[in-house]
């Protein structure tokens, strides 16, 4: 059996906490010597669904980037808490030789504010930097497209497998990312869109990511989770001043307070 099976296996796994995998992580080689080990994952050695998956990502050009695959992260790679895998489609840009900064923010956003996020972010691509962000409408969206705009990079962190296009009004964002960068997800093909795995991909955006552009954010928000992600991961975290009387800069305002 190939070993990016067992990572998968190993990945999709339910019987442990991803923290408690990772310290397994620290006394094993690779999954494979997992697999063959007494653990508590020992109830669960059926690699057929995790075979399917292999299968399935190859049938659509998605490549499996495991904590072993150079391609990874080095950065994202020293967090607390690592996906053990990532699905790209696409190629992943050289994220390790140039700055890669995330830009976040509301769905909800203002016209000041996604051009703001559009303006920016074209300018930190033109400048040989490479934009992160989520595939959200809103902020996200317009930092992908000003990215674009200046001929990529750009990456799009997913909170769904990488073959769903969500929000369906971004298939041609995604398509045009797909291009010029990557999709990645730590979710498999397939893997619908669902409210708690948003907050989770936020910590690879800024976990990936030199410093953490926040440019229009409520108090409670996805963008605000990230941000304070980058701030615990000593990443930097730059602000976009916005309009005091709005709720959609209170969070973003609050942290030029800080």
């Amino acid at each position: 059996m190939e070993m990016l099976v067992y990572w998968v296996w190993f990945a999709t796994s339910k019987a442990m906490t991803l923290r408690n995998k990772l310290k397994l992580l620290e006394t094993y080689s690779d999954p494979e010597e997992i697999y063959n080990a007494d653990t508590p994952l020992s109830e669960d050695r059926d690699l057929k669904d995790a075979q399917i998956i292999v299968n399935k990502c190859r049938r659509q050009n998605i490549e499996i980037i495991t904590m072993a695959d150079v391609r990874y992260p080095m950065r994202l790679k020293n967090i607390s808490d690592p996906p053990l895998l990532l699905y790209c489609k696409g190629v992943m840009p050289p994220v390790e030789a140039c700055p890669v900064i995330g830009v976040v923010g509301t769905r909800r956003a203002t016209a000041y504010g996604m051009e703001a996020a559009k303006s920016i972010a074209g300018q930190i691509t033109a400048c040989g930097g490479i934009v992160v962000s989520g595939g959200a409408a809103g902020i996200d969206s317009c930092a992908l497209q000003g990215a674009i705009t200046q001929g990529g990079p750009a990456i799009t962190v997913l909170g769904c497998g990488v073959d769903i296009v969500y929000p369906r009004t971004n298939r041609r964002l995604f398509m045009d990312v797909e291009e010029c960068g990557c999709l990645l997800s730590e979710y498999p093909p397939g893997t619908p869109p669902m409210q708690w795995q948003f907050p989770q991909r936020n910590r690879i955006i800024s976990g990936m990511s030199d410093g953490v552009l926040l440019v229009e954010a409520p108090e409670k928000s996805g963008a605000m989770i990230t941000a304070r992600n980058a701030i615990s991961e000593n990443r930097d975290v730059y602000v976009v001043p916005g309009n005091i009387d709005l709720p959609t800069f209170q969070g973003s305002n609050s942290l030029l307070q800080e």
